[in-house]
């Protein structure tokens, strides 16, 4: 402990007043706005690095969208319930300064991790998962197993430690929490214009650097500032002790929200009547509040794959051009790409084909079934060539037909892919008025050639590289052998791949004509929307509760958590239009669908959020605060997971998933699972309105007005 943390008592850290608040009010929120600069900047990166495809313009993951909904979920979910085990050990055992500087540099080291994955994924050419990248894998589970450990630290104690700078009775305690819950939302606000922006441009590895660095600076800002404006505060423990106060504070951790302080006066005995029906009013209201944020949440799942596949983020040339952060011509880039990964398909089918002729000849009078099949596959007759083999598998070697299946299956993936990318690069340059891509990606024949000549010229590389790599390798081993040198020839391989490919991405960048380039702006952009709207319109939904309760009117508690389910529900009923805009489209719905939809998830985020944390914080017995606040607490945490499981089980296309099609069909793109998205918040919210007289007489509000 410093000098300063001795002599300074906490009077004295209250009496150093900036702008009408204790300085280390500004202390506090700055190390929270860097915090959340660190989560949401890495929360914008997420869904999209996972889902890039390895051989992109920026490449990734490559995992389904499924898998990535999958394991968006489980972790969004883990990190609203580390804060309960994190709060605990702050309270017994750490204190809330100890537990801050852990968690925060527990999230520093995780998001370096997320940033150091990418060294190992570059040697991948398959889907990265624990099997084919081990490493690349492992490092990157590490890296998010830290941030949610991290965030479990620091997201209970820092709020803590902003409620200890005042007294009970202190009526600026309000305004304080309002101004830190301001640094919330200014650090999510500039998070995905910042890392999202290098994230997209330069690599999704330099935006989770960028994520790392902010939360450095919010730990060097901490560590400066502490000592000299929050002496004592959160330095020591509070033992077994669980206070009111704490319970206030933790409640004041979740990101949306300030709460008026419970009760500090404790009773003993059975629960009475009234706080029996209290009891079951905060936990009927937590379901409704787990169908809202599971909806919500979508937010980083199925709108951020939407905003990033489905929307035309096209913005004029002029200002693209000169503009920092504006991509270019993306949507050509992903379509050469993905013509490059046909060819390159299309010769490994070549060659399997052939290994299967070697088993048969003559098969239903066909002398040379390698022609027969490749003439096929130039036709693009998938589904006959399946049925040919399955009619006479049995004059096929079983291993060579599963491995040609195999082959044939990437061949059809690749050119549906490259034809759906090409469309969606067409779209936009219709939109801009340019003349349509020319790839030709329908001439198989072209593409078998020029897959063989790329693989030609990448043995050629292999060749004249190895026998240097192996007089290397021998001289650092004398047991070097015949084992060995194949391992070393296949990593040699890859390295030459990834380096042909990344030769291949700068000559195609270099070749943009910045007058006829077609400019986008960030996905990650529309994840500042949320925290935009928040700090716009939240003291306007304050005054305007103000209004109506000097006039009677103000809606009970249950009628604008019914209110907020609504408002979620029209956000994604406005959606479904988009959705079947952006199928017709070839996807290019237009922005302003996405926008509306945040813009009313704001609304009934604003309705609720605050809503609830108040009424747990009022209603709630004072011996059982701790508890039913953690129940609150827990419900989020279900409500994570959920938003991912909804959107892989429902809401996500490609390899291993179906989009559910039950309304709009499959023609209609996202619009079916929009809708599923709508129905359930406006089912929910009817249900509180159909129920919200009898919970709010179980509320027993007068009673609580007559105890104040």
């Amino acid at each position: 402990m410093s000098r300063n943390e001795k002599t300074l008592t906490l009077a004295e850290v209250r009496q150093k007043e900036f702008w009408g608040h204790p300085v280390g009010l500004w202390a506090l929120f700055t190390t929270e706005m860097w915090e959340r600069f660190c989560y949401y900047g890495m929360r914008a990166l997420l869904l999209l690095y996972l889902i890039s495809t390895l051989t992109g313009s920026n490449p990734g993951f490559g995992w389904s969208e499924k898998d990535a909904n999958e394991l968006y979920g489980l972790f969004t979910g883990l990190v609203y319930l580390f804060p309960l085990l994190g709060g605990y050990l702050a309270d017994r055992f750490l204190g809330q300064h100890r537990s801050v500087v852990l968690g925060g540099a527990l999230m520093a080291v995780g998001e370096f991790c997320l940033f150091y994955s990418e060294y190992f994924r570059q040697h991948a050419i398959t889907t990265i998962t624990y099997e084919n990248a081990p490493a690349a894998f492992y490092c990157f589970m590490l890296g998010l197993f830290l941030i949610t450990l991290g965030n479990g630290f620091f997201k209970p104690c820092i709020s803590v430690m902003v409620g200890e700078l005042y007294d009970k009775q202190d009526s600026r305690r309000d305004s304080a929490f309002y101004i830190f819950y301001m640094g919330i939302n200014v650090g999510a606000f500039i998070a995905p214009f910042v890392a999202g922006t290098i994230g997209e441009k330069c690599g999704w590895h330099w935006g989770f650097l960028t994520a790392c660095l902010g939360m450095c600076i919010g730990l060097i800002t901490y560590s400066l500032f502490r000592p000299k404006y929050l002496g004592p505060i959160g330095v020591k423990a509070k033992g077994a002790k669980t206070t009111a106060q704490t319970v206030e504070n933790d409640a004041k951790s979740n990101e949306k929200e300030s709460v008026a302080p419970p009760s500090a006066q404790q009773t003993k005995g059975s629960l009475s009547r009234v706080e029996i029906d209290r009891i079951a009013v905060i936990l009927t209201l937590t379901v409704f509040c787990i169908a809202f944020w599971s909806i919500f949440e979508q937010a980083g799942t199925s709108l951020n794959i939407f905003a990033n596949k489905e929307t035309n983020r096209q913005v004029p040339n002029v200002v693209g051009r000169f503009a920092p952060g504006f991509l270019p011509n993306q949507a050509d880039l992903d379509a050469k790409i993905a013509k490059r990964e046909l060819d390159t398909d299309l010769f490994e089918l070549k060659n399997a084909t052939e290994a299967l002729e070697e088993e048969s000849q003559d098969v239903n009078g066909i002398d040379d079934v390698s022609e027969h099949l490749l003439a096929m596959t130039v036709d693009k007759k998938f589904d006959d060539i399946r049925a040919f083999l399955e009619d006479h598998s049995e004059r096929f070697d079983s291993e060579k037909l599963e491995f040609y299946k195999e082959k044939l299956a990437d061949v059809q993936l690749s050119y549906e892919t490259g034809m759906a990318l090409k469309d969606h690069a067409d779209e936009a340059r219709r939109k801009a008025q340019l003349e349509e891509l020319v790839l030709d990606i329908e001439n198989f024949e072209e593409a078998l050639r020029a897959g063989e000549t790329e693989f030609s010229e990448t043995l050629g590389e292999i060749e004249s590289k190895l026998p240097q790599k192996i007089e290397e390798a021998r001289a650092k081993d004398a047991d070097f052998n015949e084992n060995d040198e194949d391992d070393l020839r296949e990593s040699l391989r890859l390295d030459v791949v990834a380096a042909r490919q990344k030769r291949f991405l700068d000559a195609e960048k270099n070749r943009v004509d910045p007058n006829t380039a077609i400019y986008t702006f960030p996905t990650t952009w529309y994840q500042s929307v949320n925290p935009l709207a928040v700090v716009l319109f939240a003291p306007l939904f304050g005054l305007l509760w103000t209004w109506l309760r000097k006039r009677g009117l103000e809606p009970s508690t249950p009628m604008k958590f019914g209110v907020g389910l609504i408002m979620l529900s029209l956000a994604f009923f406005f959606l479904i239009p988009g959705a079947l805009q952006a199928a017709a489209t070839k996807g290019n719905a237009a922005a302003y669908w996405l926008l509306g939809t945040y813009l009313l998830c704001t609304f009934g985020e604003l309705c609720l959020s605050p809503v609830g944390l108040s009424m747990v914080s009022r209603l709630a017995p004072d011996r059982y605060a701790s508890l039913l606040m953690g129940a609150w607490f827990l419900s989020s945490a279900v409500a994570g997971y959920l938003s991912g499981k909804l959107a892989a089980v429902f809401g996500s296309s490609g390899a291993g998933s179906t989009r559910v099609a039950f309304c709009f069909g499959a023609e209609g793109g996202m619009a079916d699972y929009f809708l599923i998205m709508a129905l359930v918040p406006l089912c929910a919210g009817l249900l509180v309105f159909l129920f919200s007289s009898r919970l709010r007489k179980m509320m027993h509000e007068d009673d609580a007005a007559e105890e104040a």
